[in-house]
């Protein structure tokens, strides 16, 4: 395939493996170099049509997904810690009575919100269920007894598949006694943990409440449920070294961790792009003393971390399935790559999701894609839910014809599984390798070193371990920027 033919000729450092040498990288890759205060990347697209609550709700109402595959997210805003670089929505647990009855409240917002969709959108009965997700926020602070009326729930008005991958995430605070255990007993067969660091002292500074004795105790505890799991780790952050980050990852793989997501620091002002809320680190004075105690790494120091934690995860046999996610060979079937990450981007299934600030997508099999959200603020939904019927959403958006197959490309990239030209042959009409504008961009990912060939497919390629390391970027402005934003109708249907 010619777009793909130049790989073979990328210029490399002699002593650089792929994956690393990121310094190199962003040197010839200039527009590819976000500093830390810009770094928030989205998968999801901020183009297209946009759409009034309404559309979104009707949208929903006329979506033909029976009997296709679709993946359910219920978002719990519940932290019992407020980390200082966290952006996303999410409030901490209060004190007292209040926060006692949280986990409750929620679960129940939770479930109506549910059940509104059910009748609202009667289809959603007939999907086929293949994955669910719980994030937040913490998840599991929602404790077992209200873990349980969701698995109930979903299991008596869903059609969830014999093997659906049930996922519960939390902290290593939340896993140090009989909870995973009783999630296990309730149906849960996939964790994640967001350990961050395991230096003490960084989760200090960042306001996480968990030590390193913890969190290596929370390990041992997830690796006697026999599930698979991932343990979430951070670069870039203050305090850390490039030396200290690598022995964090050392320990795990010393550990058999299954899945190690590798994380940098997102510290852009979501809240002031409309789309979080304001983490610590964002308050223009505590940036202001952080920037001038020079606390935050540099770009060239953030990249030189992930570079050594590459180095050890490629010699210890893991492989990034999706971008990010490093497994252990034999971890998942069929790639190497947990369900919902297969549901969300590798095919890009329906995503249905549930609660404050939480964000799904409708696909069918035409040039369309309608982004749904619903309210980010907390407080105003839970004040919606408890007001009267209807649905707690947020303006949407629709994508059409390039913009569609920007956002389609921009997942497929992500999931770091072959993007076949015959899957967009039959959905778009478009021929990747050839048509403008999918042809040029291929092609200048291939003679860039960001993606090869498929051995013995000649219609599909992969991302290389260079294009891996720089994803979100190479998302960003590849697919969202150059292909998103072309002006020109480009689907033939």
């Amino acid at each position: 395939m010619s777009t793909t033919g130049t790989t073979t000729a990328v210029r490399r450092t002699p002593a650089a493996r792929p994956g690393t040498g990121l310094a190199r990288l962003l040197r010839e890759n200039p527009a590819l170099r976000i500093d830390q205060d810009d770094y928030n990347i989205n998968v999801t697209a901020n183009y297209g049509e946009r759409l009034s609550e309404d559309e979104v709700a009707e949208a929903l109402r006329t979506h033909p997904g029976a009997d296709r595959p679709a993946h359910l997210y219920f978002h719990v805003p519940l932290c019992a810690y407020v980390c200082h670089f966290c952006n996303y929505v999410k409030r901490k647990v209060p004190d007292g009575a209040e926060g006692a009855r949280a986990p409750r409240v929620w679960t129940d917002l939770l479930l109506d919100e549910s059940v509104r969709r059910l009748a609202h959108a009667p289809w959603l009965r007939r999907a086929s269920i293949e994955s669910v997700y719980l994030g937040g926020g913490t998840a599991s602070l929602l404790g077992t007894e209200q873990l349980a009326r969701l698995v109930v729930h979903l299991r008596e008005h869903y059609q969830l598949g014999d093997d659906c991958e049930i996922s519960l995430e939390g902290n290593p605070d939340n896993f140090l006694g009989d909870e995973l255990a009783e999630a296990c007993a309730l149906g849960f067969n996939r964790f994640s943990v967001g350990v961050q660091s395991l230096q003490s002292e960084v989760n200090a500074f960042a306001g996480r409440g968990h030590d390193a004795v913890m969190s290596l105790r929370a390990i041992e505890k997830l690796r006697a449920t026999g599930k698979p799991y991932n343990v979430d780790m951070m670069f870039g952050l203050p305090q850390q070294t490039t030396a200290t980050v690598a022995d964090d990852i050392r320990r795990l793989i010393d550990l058999g961790v299954p899945t190690i997501t590798v994380y940098r620091l997102r510290n852009a002002d979501r809240a002031g792009m409309g789309i979080g809320n304001r983490a610590v680190w964002n308050v223009p004075s505590v940036k202001s003393r952080l920037d001038a105690q020079y606390a935050f790494p540099s770009v060239g120091e953030t990249y030189a971390m992930r570079e050594a934690v590459v180095e050890l995860l490629l010699d210890a046999g893991y492989h990034p399935s999706p971008c990010g996610w490093w497994n252990r060979p034999g971890t998942y079937p069929d790639g190497n790559i947990p369900r919902v990450s297969r549901n969300k981007w590798q095919r890009h299934d329906t995503m249905i999701a549930f609660g404050p600030g939480a964000y799904g997508w409708l696909t069918r099999d035409d040039d369309t894609v309608v982004q749904t959200h619903n309210t980010a603020d907390i407080t105003g939904y839970a004040r919606r839910m408890k007001a009267g019927p209807g649905l707690p959403l947020a303006p949407g958006r629709r994508l059409t014809g390039h913009q569609a197959l920007g956002m389609v490309l921009g997942f497929a990239f992500k999931a770091n599984q072959p993007i076949r030209a015959e899957r967009f042959r039959r959905r778009f009409g478009v021929e990747i390798f050839h048509d403008e504008p999918f042809a040029s961009v291929f092609a200048e990912l291939a003679e860039r070193g960001f993606m090869a060939p498929v051995p013995g497919e000649p219609e599909a390629v992969v991302p290389t371990l260079d294009g891996e390391a720089l994803h979100e970027e190479i998302i960003s402005v590849y697919f969202h920027q150059r292909i998103g934003d072309f002006a020109e109708a480009v689907c033939r249907r």
